[in-house]
């Protein structure tokens, strides 16, 4: 076979493995309980009982039960499918049974499997796994999590095979995407650093793999090192960016958010100026709802220091004092107007936004607010623990509208959590808007409450038919 016809393969099969990746990602949230400990007291009670619960931590840091439990089956027992265009990926049995799990593995095959993307006897795996972060895992980490997943519960569970097309299935084009795009190698501490953002920068792009929804990506669908946590787009959904400073959005990153509220934001999925969306509400419930406090203000620490400048994402000293947690970038920034200072500083609630001329006369998309959205979210304030404020939320400042057209379309609801158990839902209009009504409302919110220019804030009809498919209810009739 020649090098060029290896290439084409390769590159195609790359298309079908961040199809994949991005297609679990964009799987229907369910507000099912998460997979608990899944181990005996007797193994917590034994020698191994420290390091079991330090794997148990660990699997669920790395979000494991994501992928590797299905809707309606046991814990790790696999059978998660990863709908591509070219076929079904369905994720492995990784108990401990001994046929269909790891059980008959060892762990330096448990190992290579988690740092190189490579399984027993030789088998490449496809990067719906994220390998390209787990190989940041220490040492000692990884035997903790060997040591966790040969004491949960094995499950006779037997694997899907997979169900693609050729030459997609060909697993051994994925030795030259590994070549090319792995860079298989263990965390190194920064010693300029402090201990709290070395454990920060260790979990967001280790176990965290944050990298592998917030990244853009290059054709062959590999993350882009320079422009990291800049955003990225997933079936329909948009992970905003991470980091500070000027770049493609005119929201402000999560690094201009003050630490504590980022820290709520990770524990509960909501927070005065956002409310998690898409598969970020998966990874709060399944996932860091559970981090201690000092592991998330650890990661708080580490996203504060991203910054974006000239093209690419670079690391900052962590602001100091009590500037209401700015970042550098919001604090050295001109002055803003009221409204958007406010939020930005984590005031709560911000100052409401006027709405209409003051005589009455009002536009078609301060109409649609009034009669559909305002009940709730007030003159763009929102309501403290309740609705998020619109007011730079990244949902209405960003460049890319899908998060906020996809929350009109299909409602929305908030993160079952420890410390937030109570759910809220917004509601879905699909039913009642049309796409035009979608746009003309989407376009208003964007220009008064994300502040954005006119021009930059407006939505096309087009733009919701698009997504409005993803929702499946038929648009409604014009004249609705």
């Amino acid at each position: 076979m020649g090098q060029h016809t290896l290439s084409w393969m390769t590159a195609l099969l790359v298309l079908l493995l961040a199809g994949a990746a991005t297609s679990a990602l964009a799987q229907q949230y369910s507000q099912a309980e998460p997979v608990e400990l899944a181990v005996s007291a007797e193994a917590l009670d034994s020698a191994d009982g420290d390091t079991i619960r330090r794997g148990a931590y660990l699997a669920r840091a790395a979000d494991c039960t994501a992928c590797h439990t299905a809707s309606d089956g046991p814990p790790y027992a696999g059978g998660f499918a990863f709908e591509t265009p070219f076929g079904t990926l369905y994720s492995s049995n990784i108990t401990p049974d001994a046929e269909h799990g790891i059980g008959d593995w060892t762990q330096a095959e448990f190992t290579t499997a988690l740092r190189q993307g490579v399984g027993k006897d030789g088998k490449h795996l496809y990067p719906a796994m994220p390998y390209t972060a787990y190989t940041h895992l220490s040492d000692e980490d990884v035997e903790a999590l060997w040591t966790y997943f040969q004491h949960v519960e094995p499950q006779a569970v037997p694997n899907k095979r997979n169900e693609l097309m050729w030459p997609f299935s060909w697993r051994a084009a994925m030795w030259g995407w590994n070549l090319l795009f792995l860079d298989d190698g263990r965390f190194e501490p920064d010693p300029q650093q402090s201990d709290r953002w070395n454990r920060g920068a260790y979990l967001v792009t280790g176990p965290g793999h944050c990298g592998s929804c917030h990244t853009p990506r290059n054709l062959a669908m590999a993350r882009k090192t320079d422009q990291a946590f800049m955003g990225h787009s997933i079936q329909g959904w948009h992970a905003p960016r991470l980091p500070a400073g000027e770049g493609t959005s005119d929201a402000p990153g999560l690094a201009d958010w003050p630490e504590n509220e980022i820290v709520q934001f990770l524990q509960t999925g909501a927070a005065s100026r956002s409310a998690a969306t898409g598969t970020m509400k998966e990874a709060i419930h399944d996932s860091l709802q559970y981090l201690t406090e000092d592991d998330l203000r650890a990661i708080a620490t580490y996203l504060k220091s991203l910054r974006y400048e000239d093209g690419e994402t670079v690391i900052a000293t962590a602001p100091t004092g009590d500037n209401s947690g700015l970042s550098p970038s919001v604090a050295s920034r001109p002055a803003q107007s009221g409204t958007a200072q406010a939020i930005r500083i984590g005031k709560m609630p911000p100052p409401a936004v006027p709405i209409g001329d003051g005589h009455g006369g009002v536009t078609a998309g301060e109409r649609l607010f009034m009669d559909n959205c305002q009940a709730c979210h007030l003159q763009g304030q929102g309501m403290p623990g309740a609705f998020p404020a619109l007011v730079n939320n990244s949902a209405t400042a960003q460049d890319d509208p899908s998060n906020l057209i996809k929350v009109i379309l299909q409602g929305a609801q908030g993160v079952q959590t420890q410390q937030d158990p109570t759910v809220l839902t917004m509601p879905d209009f699909a039913w009642r808007l049309n796409d035009k009504q979608v746009a003309t409302l989407a376009s208003y919110v964007r220009e008064r409450f994300g502040e954005r220019a006119p021009e930059r804030a407006q939505v096309s009809p087009e733009q919701v038919a698009e997504l409005r498919e993803q929702v499946h209810p038929p648009e409604p009739d014009a004249g609705h």
